[in-house]
């Protein structure tokens, strides 16, 4: 029996794999995703009830695709038949002179992107602030800037929206399914074969033209065993909490989402956001949390999965209690983290896996996205994948998203897997970066996946 060949395989159920298998699907091509656990899991990026939709970004390319991607929603939307997002707004405030290295730019950097892409905005004092928010001692000479084309995203409407339209497109999705390797087909190298294990046991073969992986932190999983390289990541585990609210009388209530701006404190972030209480979510319970995460971690095998990080959690009381009004910080109504990947800039990568990693594979056929701050991109990051796919280019896939660039200090993303002799004893498998030298005789085993061959430990952020 002769193994179908897809246009495209989709390496992960996230939802930016999902837009991208939904997107592909639309051309006609033939798509399947393929994703390790079941579909809407909390393994990874996209549990939770909410996510930011902004388009408040301090440089200059960030804030053009928010406002492309702005169209692209209206479109989902459309095509689905649900409103995905709630556009209630965004207040950024807080202390104008901080937040250049932050992961969220600067307070006062947007204003010129607005300006220049003709969207709208209103700046408040602390009092106006105090006034519009349950905010509470705020330093006088702080300042608001409230943006309405920002809004909440649903994210479980959204996933199981993307996943059906894709199947009503003509993809196909199996859940349970864990790539273990893709290697070139030995009688045509046009075509990738796609191994895994379905349900942890039983072997599955796919074969595709084009690949497309978009397994987020778990990038390397697929990386490393199939290409000899790895990707430097800095994998955040972010804590969020919920926490009650005031019903009434004199009810708490946060018109719009919100971030704080301010300098870190006693050496522990002070970037602190909140979410409205969702009409899609219990009611009276708003979301506040810390922008920021003490466990930074190479590889998701070094996850906290039974525990959230208790010091993120004080951090994000302590705020509430000097900050907020009616909110109880005694403790959490519910608490939970997600893995928020990222890369030297904090910014994308999406870019073509380079044509010397390939194994001899078609030029272009491997796309690859990972890192960033995504989930407001998820509608133009899917049509960029699937353009890459099939067309061999996409607009969106910028020079800052190139999976080649190097820091200030020339290091880059890339890191090789290898293994070599010393003193003629074999060498454990480790990365290197993509320049170093390797002494002696190296080769990749590709039996041996390693998960997190060098840890950065936990640590404060100072963002």
């Amino acid at each position: 029996m002769l193994t179908e060949v897809f246009d495209v395989v989709v390496v992960g159920g996230s939802p930016v794999g999902l837009a991208a298998a939904y997107e592909v699907g639309k051309t006609g091509a033939s798509v399947i995703v393929l994703e390790q656990n079941n579909f809407f899991n909390q393994a990874g990026s996209s549990n939770d009830l909410a996510r930011m939709f902004r388009t408040m970004y301090t440089e200059d390319f960030m804030a053009d695709l928010a406002k492309h991607a702005m169209k692209l929603w209206d479109k989902l939307e459309k095509d689905s038949g649900s409103s995905l997002r709630w556009m209630s707004g965004l207040l950024n405030f807080g202390d104008k002179n901080f937040g250049g290295d932050s992961p969220e730019g600067t307070l006062m950097g947007p204003v010129p992107n607005l300006e220049r892409l003709g969207m709208s905005y209103r700046e408040l004092t602390a009092k106006e602030i105090e006034e519009r928010y349950p905010f509470k001692n705020l330093p006088p000479e702080w300042i608001g800037l409230f943006a309405p084309d920002n809004g909440v995203i649903n994210v479980q409407l959204l996933l199981r929206s993307l996943l059906s339209l894709a199947k009503d497109y003509g993809a196909e999705a199996k859940q349970h399914t864990r790539v273990e390797r893709i290697i070139p087909s030995t009688t045509d190298k046009t075509i990738w074969e796609v191994h895994a294990i379905r349900h942890d046991t039983d072997p599955a073969l796919f074969k595709a033209k084009k690949i497309v992986i978009a397994s987020g932190a778990y990038v390397n999983h697929v990386l490393r065993p199939s290409f000899g390289i790895s990707l430097d990541l800095d994998i955040w585990e972010m804590v969020a909490s919920y926490f009650n609210t005031n019903p009434g009388p004199n009810g708490t209530i946060f018109p719009s989402m919100w971030f704080q701006f301010a300098p870190n404190k006693h050496r522990r972030s002070q970037l602190f956001y909140g979410f409205p209480s969702v009409p899609w979510g219990p009611p009276n319970v708003t979301r506040i949390a810390v922008d920021a995460a003490t466990r930074r971690i190479k590889d998701p095998s070094e996850r906290l999965t039974n525990v959230v990080n208790p010091a993120d959690i004080q951090d994000t009381q302590e705020f509430i209690k000097k900050h907020v009004v009616g909110v109880d910080a005694t403790v959490p109504a519910f608490t939970l983290s997600c893995l928020q990947t990222n890369v030297f800039d904090n910014m994308f990568v999406l870019d073509y896996l380079p044509k010397e990693y390939l194994e001899g594979g078609a030029e272009k056929s491997v796309v690859v996205f990972t890192a960033g701050w995504a989930m407001k991109f998820v509608p133009l990051l899917g049509k960029a994948l699937a353009e890459m796919a099939l067309d061999g280019k996409s607009d969106y896939a910028r020079k800052e998203f190139e999976i080649t660039r190097k820091d200030k200090k020339g290091k880059g993303i890339i890191k090789r897997v290898v293994r070599g002799k010393r003193g003629g004893h074999s060498m454990m498998m480790e990365e290197l970066d993509v320049d170093d030298e390797v002494e002696g005789e190296s080769a990749f085993a590709y039996e041996e996946q390693a998960s997190g061959s060098s840890i950065r430990g936990c640590q404060n952020v100072g963002l």
